[in-house]
Protein backbone atom coordinates (compact mmCIF):
# COMPACT_ATOMS: atom_id res chain seq x y z
CA UNK A 1 0.00 0.00 0.00
CA UNK A 2 2.98 2.74 0.65
CA UNK A 3 4.41 1.54 -2.33
CA UNK A 4 1.59 2.81 -4.55
CA UNK A 5 1.18 5.96 -2.60
CA UNK A 6 5.11 7.12 -3.41
CA UNK A 7 4.77 8.29 -6.52
CA UNK A 8 1.39 9.94 -6.39
CA UNK A 9 3.10 11.75 -3.42
CA UNK A 10 6.10 12.37 -5.67
CA UNK A 11 3.86 14.02 -8.65
CA UNK A 12 1.81 16.08 -6.20
CA UNK A 13 5.17 18.23 -4.99
CA UNK A 14 6.43 19.67 -7.98
CA UNK A 15 2.91 20.77 -8.59
CA UNK A 16 2.64 22.16 -5.05
CA UNK A 17 5.88 24.30 -5.85
CA UNK A 18 4.96 25.63 -9.09
CA UNK A 19 1.83 26.78 -7.52
CA UNK A 20 3.27 28.06 -4.64
CA UNK A 21 5.89 29.68 -7.06
CA UNK A 22 3.03 31.18 -9.35
CA UNK A 23 1.01 32.33 -5.74
CA UNK A 24 4.27 34.52 -4.94
CA UNK A 25 4.65 35.71 -8.34
CA UNK A 26 1.10 37.11 -8.42
CA UNK A 27 1.22 38.11 -5.09
CA UNK A 28 4.69 40.56 -6.35
CA UNK A 29 2.82 42.35 -8.47
CA UNK A 30 -0.07 43.27 -6.38
CA UNK A 31 2.58 44.48 -3.63
CA UNK A 32 4.28 46.58 -6.58
CA UNK A 33 1.46 47.93 -7.98
CA UNK A 34 0.15 49.24 -4.52
CA UNK A 35 3.24 50.39 -3.73
CA UNK A 36 3.21 52.64 -6.47
CA UNK A 37 0.44 53.97 -5.81
CA UNK A 38 0.86 54.54 -2.02
CA UNK A 39 3.93 56.53 -3.17
CA UNK A 40 1.75 58.16 -5.49
CA UNK A 41 -0.85 59.41 -2.83
CA UNK A 42 1.27 59.76 -0.15
CA UNK A 43 3.66 62.57 -1.79
CA UNK A 44 0.30 64.12 -3.57
CA UNK A 45 -0.92 64.94 0.06
CA UNK A 46 1.90 66.35 1.18
CA UNK A 47 1.53 68.06 -1.68
CA UNK A 48 -1.98 69.32 -1.14
CA UNK A 49 -1.52 70.16 2.33
CA UNK A 50 1.82 72.23 1.90
CA UNK A 51 -0.61 74.25 0.13
CA UNK A 52 -3.51 74.32 1.95
CA UNK A 53 -1.45 75.63 5.03
CA UNK A 54 -1.20 79.09 3.29
CA UNK A 55 -3.88 79.36 1.31
CA UNK A 56 -6.68 76.41 2.82
CA UNK A 57 -8.28 73.70 1.25
CA UNK A 58 -11.29 74.88 -1.02
CA UNK A 59 -12.90 77.56 -1.74
CA UNK A 60 -15.34 79.78 -4.41
CA UNK A 61 -17.34 82.14 -4.73
CA UNK A 62 -21.54 81.86 -5.63
CA UNK A 63 -23.11 84.04 -8.92
CA UNK A 64 -25.97 82.24 -9.44
CA UNK A 65 -25.99 84.50 -12.53
CA UNK A 66 -23.30 82.46 -14.56
CA UNK A 67 -26.73 79.84 -15.20
CA UNK A 68 -27.07 81.73 -18.32
CA UNK A 69 -23.49 81.08 -19.71
CA UNK A 70 -22.44 78.03 -21.74
CA UNK A 71 -22.05 75.66 -18.86
CA UNK A 72 -25.53 76.57 -17.25
CA UNK A 73 -26.92 75.06 -20.81
CA UNK A 74 -24.53 71.93 -20.49
CA UNK A 75 -26.26 71.84 -17.35
CA UNK A 76 -29.67 72.17 -18.43
CA UNK A 77 -28.76 69.33 -21.10
CA UNK A 78 -27.11 66.86 -18.85
CA UNK A 79 -30.55 67.14 -16.71
CA UNK A 80 -32.75 66.42 -20.04
CA UNK A 81 -30.21 63.66 -20.74
CA UNK A 82 -30.98 62.17 -17.29
CA UNK A 83 -34.75 62.87 -17.43
CA UNK A 84 -34.98 60.80 -20.57
CA UNK A 85 -32.70 58.20 -18.83
CA UNK A 86 -34.53 57.75 -15.63
CA UNK A 87 -38.20 57.64 -17.45
CA UNK A 88 -36.67 54.58 -20.13
CA UNK A 89 -35.86 52.99 -16.76
CA UNK A 90 -38.87 52.98 -14.47
CA UNK A 91 -41.54 54.76 -16.47
CA UNK A 92 -41.17 53.09 -19.89
CA UNK A 93 -44.74 53.15 -20.92
CA UNK A 94 -44.62 57.51 -21.14
CA UNK A 95 -42.01 56.41 -24.39
CA UNK A 96 -44.93 55.94 -26.25
CA UNK A 97 -46.19 59.54 -26.60
CA UNK A 98 -42.90 60.41 -28.45
CA UNK A 99 -43.52 60.00 -32.36
CA UNK A 100 -41.69 57.57 -34.08
CA UNK A 101 -40.05 59.97 -36.11
CA UNK A 102 -37.88 61.59 -32.93
CA UNK A 103 -37.02 57.96 -31.76
CA UNK A 104 -36.14 56.64 -35.70
CA UNK A 105 -35.33 59.31 -37.62
CA UNK A 106 -33.58 58.65 -41.36
CA UNK A 107 -30.02 57.58 -41.85
CA UNK A 108 -29.37 60.97 -43.05
CA UNK A 109 -30.39 62.75 -40.35
CA UNK A 110 -28.48 60.59 -37.93
CA UNK A 111 -25.30 61.02 -40.17
CA UNK A 112 -25.66 64.64 -40.04
CA UNK A 113 -26.00 65.10 -36.62
CA UNK A 114 -22.82 62.83 -35.86
CA UNK A 115 -20.89 65.34 -38.50
CA UNK A 116 -22.46 68.16 -36.21
CA UNK A 117 -21.08 66.70 -33.10
CA UNK A 118 -17.67 66.24 -34.63
CA UNK A 119 -17.73 69.57 -35.94
CA UNK A 120 -18.27 71.58 -32.63
CA UNK A 121 -15.48 70.18 -30.51
CA UNK A 122 -13.67 72.76 -32.70
CA UNK A 123 -16.70 75.27 -32.86
CA UNK A 124 -17.82 75.38 -29.38
CA UNK A 125 -15.70 76.76 -26.58
CA UNK A 126 -17.04 75.34 -23.69
CA UNK A 127 -15.98 71.64 -23.56
CA UNK A 128 -18.45 70.88 -20.96
CA UNK A 129 -21.60 72.27 -23.37
CA UNK A 130 -20.13 70.06 -25.62
CA UNK A 131 -19.53 66.91 -23.59
CA UNK A 132 -23.54 67.37 -22.54
CA UNK A 133 -24.74 67.33 -26.22
CA UNK A 134 -22.91 64.23 -26.84
CA UNK A 135 -24.47 62.27 -23.82
CA UNK A 136 -27.56 63.77 -24.59
CA UNK A 137 -27.03 62.23 -28.51
CA UNK A 138 -26.09 59.08 -26.50
CA UNK A 139 -28.89 58.53 -23.90
CA UNK A 140 -31.31 59.59 -27.23
CA UNK A 141 -30.37 56.57 -29.17
CA UNK A 142 -30.29 54.06 -25.97
CA UNK A 143 -33.62 54.63 -25.22
CA UNK A 144 -34.56 54.46 -28.90
CA UNK A 145 -32.69 51.15 -28.55
CA UNK A 146 -34.71 50.43 -25.24
CA UNK A 147 -37.91 51.23 -27.09
CA UNK A 148 -37.16 48.99 -29.91
CA UNK A 149 -36.28 45.69 -27.52
CA UNK A 150 -39.64 46.16 -25.71
CA UNK A 151 -41.16 46.28 -28.90
CA UNK A 152 -39.77 42.65 -29.30
CA UNK A 153 -40.08 41.39 -25.64
CA UNK A 154 -36.46 41.07 -25.13
CA UNK A 155 -36.07 43.67 -22.50
CA UNK A 156 -32.52 43.81 -21.06
CA UNK A 157 -32.16 44.31 -17.01
CA UNK A 158 -32.02 47.80 -15.48
CA UNK A 159 -28.27 49.22 -15.68
CA UNK A 160 -28.00 52.23 -12.86
CA UNK A 161 -24.90 53.40 -14.05
CA UNK A 162 -25.38 55.59 -16.65
CA UNK A 163 -27.86 56.92 -14.83
CA UNK A 164 -25.29 57.68 -11.93
CA UNK A 165 -23.20 58.77 -14.53
CA UNK A 166 -25.35 61.40 -15.77
CA UNK A 167 -26.44 62.61 -12.30
CA UNK A 168 -22.61 63.45 -11.08
CA UNK A 169 -21.89 65.21 -14.64
CA UNK A 170 -25.30 67.25 -13.58
CA UNK A 171 -23.80 68.06 -10.21
CA UNK A 172 -20.42 68.95 -11.36
CA UNK A 173 -22.02 71.53 -14.25
CA UNK A 174 -24.28 72.84 -12.30
CA UNK A 175 -21.38 73.56 -9.26
CA UNK A 176 -19.55 75.11 -12.28
CA UNK A 177 -22.47 76.87 -13.75
CA UNK A 178 -23.09 78.79 -10.09
CA UNK A 179 -19.77 79.32 -8.87
CA UNK A 180 -16.37 81.39 -9.70
CA UNK A 181 -13.17 82.21 -8.21
CA UNK A 182 -11.92 79.02 -7.08
CA UNK A 183 -8.86 79.02 -4.41
CA UNK A 184 -7.62 76.90 -2.15
CA UNK A 185 -5.36 73.74 -2.46
CA UNK A 186 -8.02 71.47 -3.84
CA UNK A 187 -9.78 74.59 -5.70
CA UNK A 188 -6.83 75.89 -7.32
CA UNK A 189 -5.72 72.59 -8.32
CA UNK A 190 -8.57 71.25 -10.02
CA UNK A 191 -10.89 74.47 -11.17
CA UNK A 192 -7.79 77.02 -12.30
CA UNK A 193 -5.93 77.13 -15.44
CA UNK A 194 -2.16 78.92 -14.76
CA UNK A 195 0.22 76.58 -14.09
CA UNK A 196 3.42 78.18 -12.89
CA UNK A 197 4.79 75.64 -10.10
CA UNK A 198 8.09 77.79 -9.36
CA UNK A 199 8.87 81.49 -8.80
CA UNK A 200 11.78 83.42 -7.65
CA UNK A 201 11.70 82.59 -4.08
CA UNK A 202 13.96 83.58 -1.13
CA UNK A 203 13.59 80.22 -0.40
CA UNK A 204 13.10 77.70 -3.05
CA UNK A 205 11.37 75.41 -0.64
CA UNK A 206 8.83 78.12 0.70
CA UNK A 207 5.35 78.83 -1.29
CA UNK A 208 5.24 81.87 -3.00
CA UNK A 209 2.48 84.21 -3.79
CA UNK A 210 3.45 84.03 -7.88
CA UNK A 211 2.98 80.56 -7.58
CA UNK A 212 0.13 78.84 -9.42
CA UNK A 213 -1.23 75.55 -9.41
CA UNK A 214 -3.59 75.03 -11.83
CA UNK A 215 -3.42 72.15 -13.80
CA UNK A 216 -6.13 72.42 -16.20
CA UNK A 217 -3.43 73.94 -18.48
CA UNK A 218 -1.64 70.36 -18.42
CA UNK A 219 -4.68 68.16 -18.75
CA UNK A 220 -5.70 70.48 -21.40
CA UNK A 221 -3.17 69.95 -23.67
CA UNK A 222 -2.88 66.26 -22.97
CA UNK A 223 -6.90 65.73 -24.09
CA UNK A 224 -5.48 68.39 -27.29
CA UNK A 225 -2.68 65.57 -27.82
CA UNK A 226 -4.53 62.36 -27.20
CA UNK A 227 -8.08 63.09 -29.27
CA UNK A 228 -6.20 65.13 -31.93
CA UNK A 229 -4.20 61.35 -32.43
CA UNK A 230 -7.19 59.55 -32.09
CA UNK A 231 -8.86 61.43 -34.82
CA UNK A 232 -6.17 60.56 -36.99
CA UNK A 233 -5.45 56.84 -35.81
CA UNK A 234 -8.74 55.80 -35.68
CA UNK A 235 -10.19 55.97 -39.20
CA UNK A 236 -6.94 54.75 -40.81
CA UNK A 237 -6.68 51.88 -38.40
CA UNK A 238 -10.05 50.44 -38.72
CA UNK A 239 -9.53 51.71 -42.35
CA UNK A 240 -6.51 49.21 -43.07
CA UNK A 241 -7.58 46.20 -41.10
CA UNK A 242 -11.15 46.28 -43.04
CA UNK A 243 -8.72 45.94 -45.92
CA UNK A 244 -6.83 43.64 -44.72
CA UNK A 245 -9.18 40.99 -43.56
CA UNK A 246 -12.39 41.87 -46.39
CA UNK A 247 -10.53 42.70 -49.11
CA UNK A 248 -6.56 42.41 -49.32
CA UNK A 249 -4.94 38.81 -50.49
CA UNK A 250 -3.46 36.10 -48.41
CA UNK A 251 0.24 36.88 -49.67
CA UNK A 252 -0.45 40.89 -49.40
CA UNK A 253 -1.69 40.42 -45.90
CA UNK A 254 1.39 38.71 -45.04
CA UNK A 255 3.89 41.71 -46.18
CA UNK A 256 1.59 44.74 -45.00
CA UNK A 257 0.64 43.93 -41.40
CA UNK A 258 4.36 42.85 -40.42
CA UNK A 259 5.77 45.79 -42.13
CA UNK A 260 2.71 48.45 -40.77
CA UNK A 261 3.35 46.42 -36.61
CA UNK A 262 7.20 47.66 -37.79
CA UNK A 263 5.67 51.10 -36.71
CA UNK A 264 5.65 49.57 -33.00
CA UNK A 265 9.19 49.06 -32.88
CA UNK A 266 10.11 52.35 -33.46
CA UNK A 267 11.43 54.60 -30.30
CA UNK A 268 9.14 57.41 -29.42
CA UNK A 269 12.35 59.43 -29.23
CA UNK A 270 13.21 58.86 -32.57
CA UNK A 271 8.81 59.78 -33.34
CA UNK A 272 9.24 62.91 -31.44
CA UNK A 273 12.61 64.16 -33.30
CA UNK A 274 10.75 63.20 -36.71
CA UNK A 275 7.61 65.22 -35.79
CA UNK A 276 10.37 67.96 -34.74
CA UNK A 277 12.30 68.27 -37.94
CA UNK A 278 9.91 67.02 -41.22
CA UNK A 279 5.80 67.24 -39.39
CA UNK A 280 6.54 70.67 -37.63
CA UNK A 281 7.35 72.81 -40.40
CA UNK A 282 4.17 71.96 -42.20
CA UNK A 283 1.99 72.39 -39.27
CA UNK A 284 3.54 75.74 -39.06
CA UNK A 285 2.86 76.58 -42.94
CA UNK A 286 -0.87 75.88 -41.83
CA UNK A 287 -0.98 77.97 -39.23
CA UNK A 288 0.61 80.73 -40.97
CA UNK A 289 -2.54 80.66 -43.66
CA UNK A 290 -5.09 81.15 -40.61
CA UNK A 291 -2.90 83.29 -39.04
CA UNK A 292 -2.77 85.62 -42.43
CA UNK A 293 -6.47 84.94 -42.24
CA UNK A 294 -7.12 85.96 -38.99
CA UNK A 295 -8.71 82.33 -37.90
CA UNK A 296 -5.84 82.48 -35.19
CA UNK A 297 -4.65 85.18 -32.87
CA UNK A 298 -1.30 84.49 -32.47
CA UNK A 299 1.71 83.49 -35.42
CA UNK A 300 2.40 79.63 -35.00
CA UNK A 301 5.13 78.09 -33.44
CA UNK A 302 7.07 74.76 -34.42
CA UNK A 303 6.10 73.34 -31.54
CA UNK A 304 2.63 72.64 -31.03
CA UNK A 305 -0.66 69.90 -29.62
CA UNK A 306 -1.27 69.25 -33.54
CA UNK A 307 2.52 68.57 -34.47
CA UNK A 308 2.27 66.13 -30.92
CA UNK A 309 -1.19 64.85 -32.10
CA UNK A 310 0.09 63.51 -35.40
CA UNK A 311 2.97 61.95 -34.43
CA UNK A 312 0.87 60.11 -31.43
CA UNK A 313 -1.57 59.36 -33.92
CA UNK A 314 1.08 57.53 -36.16
CA UNK A 315 2.73 55.88 -33.14
CA UNK A 316 -1.39 54.45 -31.86
CA UNK A 317 -1.93 53.64 -35.61
CA UNK A 318 -0.81 50.02 -35.81
CA UNK A 319 -2.00 49.17 -32.43
CA UNK A 320 -5.91 50.28 -33.75
CA UNK A 321 -5.45 48.49 -37.48
CA UNK A 322 -3.97 45.15 -35.42
CA UNK A 323 -6.16 44.53 -32.93
CA UNK A 324 -9.13 46.09 -35.14
CA UNK A 325 -8.24 43.20 -38.14
CA UNK A 326 -7.99 40.69 -35.14
CA UNK A 327 -11.14 41.63 -34.30
CA UNK A 328 -12.88 41.44 -37.77
CA UNK A 329 -10.87 37.91 -38.27
CA UNK A 330 -12.93 36.23 -34.96
CA UNK A 331 -16.36 37.19 -36.54
CA UNK A 332 -17.41 33.55 -37.57
CA UNK A 333 -17.15 33.48 -41.37
CA UNK A 334 -20.84 31.96 -41.57
CA UNK A 335 -22.33 35.43 -40.97
CA UNK A 336 -20.23 36.79 -43.94
CA UNK A 337 -21.97 34.45 -45.96
CA UNK A 338 -25.31 34.38 -44.95
CA UNK A 339 -25.28 37.90 -45.58
CA UNK A 340 -24.36 37.69 -49.49
CA UNK A 341 -26.26 34.96 -49.74
CA UNK A 342 -29.34 37.15 -48.61
CA UNK A 343 -27.94 39.38 -51.72
CA UNK A 344 -26.11 42.08 -49.65
CA UNK A 345 -23.50 43.55 -51.49
CA UNK A 346 -19.54 43.30 -49.85
CA UNK A 347 -19.66 46.97 -49.03
CA UNK A 348 -22.53 46.76 -46.97
CA UNK A 349 -21.74 43.48 -45.67
CA UNK A 350 -18.67 44.79 -43.86
CA UNK A 351 -20.35 47.85 -42.88
CA UNK A 352 -23.53 46.30 -41.48
CA UNK A 353 -22.57 42.63 -40.35
CA UNK A 354 -18.81 42.63 -40.05
CA UNK A 355 -17.70 45.88 -38.23
CA UNK A 356 -21.15 45.54 -36.02
CA UNK A 357 -20.22 42.19 -34.79
CA UNK A 358 -16.52 43.34 -34.06
CA UNK A 359 -17.43 46.50 -32.78
CA UNK A 360 -16.55 45.44 -28.89
CA UNK A 361 -12.91 44.16 -30.04
CA UNK A 362 -12.39 47.47 -32.16
CA UNK A 363 -13.75 49.40 -29.46
CA UNK A 364 -11.14 47.64 -27.35
CA UNK A 365 -8.33 48.76 -29.38
CA UNK A 366 -9.81 52.47 -29.43
CA UNK A 367 -9.58 52.76 -25.93
CA UNK A 368 -6.23 50.90 -25.12
CA UNK A 369 -5.04 53.22 -28.18
CA UNK A 370 -6.32 56.35 -26.05
CA UNK A 371 -4.70 55.26 -22.87
CA UNK A 372 -1.46 54.59 -25.01
CA UNK A 373 -1.77 58.48 -26.12
CA UNK A 374 -2.45 59.83 -22.75
CA UNK A 375 1.03 58.32 -21.03
CA UNK A 376 3.29 58.84 -24.44
CA UNK A 377 5.85 61.21 -23.07
CA UNK A 378 9.04 61.50 -25.22
CA UNK A 379 7.53 62.11 -28.45
CA UNK A 380 5.25 64.75 -26.99
CA UNK A 381 7.86 66.39 -25.10
CA UNK A 382 9.96 66.96 -28.49
CA UNK A 383 7.14 67.94 -30.41
CA UNK A 384 4.48 69.60 -28.05
CA UNK A 385 6.90 71.81 -25.70
CA UNK A 386 7.44 72.47 -22.46
CA UNK A 387 5.15 75.66 -22.00
CA UNK A 388 2.30 75.17 -19.80
CA UNK A 389 -0.30 77.67 -21.06
CA UNK A 390 -4.50 76.87 -21.35
CA UNK A 391 -5.35 77.74 -24.99
CA UNK A 392 -7.58 76.72 -27.35
CA UNK A 393 -4.76 77.39 -30.33
CA UNK A 394 -3.35 74.54 -31.07
CA UNK A 395 -0.55 76.04 -33.31
CA UNK A 396 1.20 77.54 -30.05
CA UNK A 397 3.63 75.45 -27.56
CA UNK A 398 1.99 73.86 -24.23
CA UNK A 399 3.05 71.04 -22.43
CA UNK A 400 0.84 67.55 -21.58
CA UNK A 401 1.25 65.80 -17.74
CA UNK A 402 3.43 63.27 -18.62
CA UNK A 403 5.92 66.00 -20.54
CA UNK A 404 5.80 68.46 -17.28
CA UNK A 405 7.17 64.79 -15.21
CA UNK A 406 9.66 64.25 -17.62
CA UNK A 407 10.90 67.69 -17.91
CA UNK A 408 10.78 68.22 -13.66
CA UNK A 409 12.70 64.79 -13.07
CA UNK A 410 15.25 65.80 -15.54
CA UNK A 411 16.11 68.93 -14.02
CA UNK A 412 17.23 70.28 -10.61
CA UNK A 413 14.69 69.27 -7.86
CA UNK A 414 15.53 69.31 -4.06
CA UNK A 415 14.15 66.45 -2.27
CA UNK A 416 10.86 67.76 -0.49
CA UNK A 417 10.81 71.05 -2.05
CA UNK A 418 7.01 72.42 -3.70
CA UNK A 419 8.27 72.08 -6.93
CA UNK A 420 9.29 67.96 -6.61
CA UNK A 421 5.71 67.57 -5.33
CA UNK A 422 3.94 68.61 -8.13
CA UNK A 423 5.35 65.76 -9.71
CA UNK A 424 3.58 63.35 -7.63
CA UNK A 425 0.04 65.30 -7.60
CA UNK A 426 0.35 65.35 -11.64
CA UNK A 427 0.97 61.73 -11.34
CA UNK A 428 -1.73 61.01 -9.28
CA UNK A 429 -4.00 63.51 -11.18
CA UNK A 430 -2.77 61.07 -14.15
CA UNK A 431 -3.11 57.45 -12.94
CA UNK A 432 -7.33 58.71 -12.27
CA UNK A 433 -7.61 59.38 -15.49
CA UNK A 434 -6.15 56.73 -17.04
CA UNK A 435 -7.93 54.15 -14.82
CA UNK A 436 -11.55 55.65 -15.06
CA UNK A 437 -10.82 55.49 -18.91
CA UNK A 438 -10.19 51.86 -18.61
CA UNK A 439 -12.91 51.34 -16.64
CA UNK A 440 -15.64 53.43 -19.07
CA UNK A 441 -14.10 50.85 -21.73
CA UNK A 442 -14.95 47.90 -19.69
CA UNK A 443 -17.98 49.23 -19.36
CA UNK A 444 -18.30 50.24 -23.20
CA UNK A 445 -17.02 46.53 -24.21
CA UNK A 446 -19.59 45.06 -21.98
CA UNK A 447 -22.59 46.24 -23.37
CA UNK A 448 -21.32 45.87 -26.76
CA UNK A 449 -20.20 42.63 -26.21
CA UNK A 450 -21.21 39.26 -28.97
CA UNK A 451 -21.11 35.62 -28.49
CA UNK A 452 -20.56 33.24 -31.29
Amino acid sequence: MKKSLKPVAQKRAPADRVRLLLFITSLSVIFITLGIIQTLLFEAITFFREIAGVRGWFSFEFDPKRVMSQTGLGAFLFMFALMMEWISEHRCHYLAIIPEQILFPPSWALRSIYALLIIAVVVVNSMLLWASTVALVAVWRRVAKKHMLRGTGNIDQTDRSVTIALGCCLFFSLFIATTEHYGGAFGEFFFQNQWTPTGACADRRSLCENMNFGVNSLLLTTLQVAFGALFIAVPLGVGCAIYLSEYASPRLVSVVKPTLELLAGIPSVVYGFFAFIYIGPLVVELGEVAYTNGWIDQPPNILNPINGAIVVGVMILPLVASMSEDALRAVPNELREGSLALGATRIETTLRVMLQAALSGILASIILALSRAVGETMAVTLAVGTVAVYTSNMFLPAQTMTAYIAQRVGGDLPFGEIGYLTIFAVGLYLFIITLSLNLLGNKVLSAYREAY
